[in-house]
């Protein structure tokens, strides 16, 4: 599962440069630090397709870390998760794009640590006018846990990374 993940980030490059501008990757590090009891941090990638000049869709996965800090015992549990998010690119000027979206995402109940879906809304500014440009996020995500081992949560996000072709 880690070497298809791995196999599926390497290949965003690839796919940014040999497409036309129809075809956007962007590859992110998000999470937070502002909670005590559960804080998750996730490296992603995602490939989409711009459908017109300002509205996209996007496939994601997702390698996760939960730090969870419960009745004084520190434990993490890791997870792959899959999702889509769809966006709306709603400024474009000279500093470069800013867009709004909202996705949602599953580990498909596959032999996971923690089993959960999410669903989530952020805002992503992606710098300047080149090929590959640094971009920043953030959002809020809800965290809804499939039994009763943990509760769902709900957080705020800021994200980091590299976009191609958007």
């Amino acid at each position: 599962m880690k070497s298809l993940l791995l196999s599926f980030l390497l290949a965003i490059p690839t796919l940014a440069f040999s497409q036309k501008e129809d075809v956007r990757a962007e590859i992110h590090f998000q999470g937070n630090a502002f909670y005590h009891e559960f804080r998750p941090y996730e490296f992603a990638g995602s490939v989409g397709y711009n459908i017109t000049d300002r509205f996209f869709v996007n496939v994601r996965g997702e390698s996760t870390v939960a730090l969870f800090k419960i009745n004084g015992l520190k434990d993490y549990y890791t997870n792959v998760m899959y999702g889509a998010n769809v966006g709306y690119t709603f400024l474009k000027n000279d500093l470069g794009n800013f867009d709004v979206r909202i996705g949602l995402g599953d580990n498909l109940r596959c032999k996971q640590d923690w089993k959960y879906n999410y669903y989530d809304a952020g805002v992503y500014m992606h710098l300047g006018k080149a090929k590959i440009k640094p971009d920043f996020g953030f959002g809020i995500r809800r965290y809804h846990s499939k039994g009763s081992m943990f509760k769902s949560y709900t957080r705020v996000f800021v994200a980091i990374g590299l976009s191609f072709g958007t």
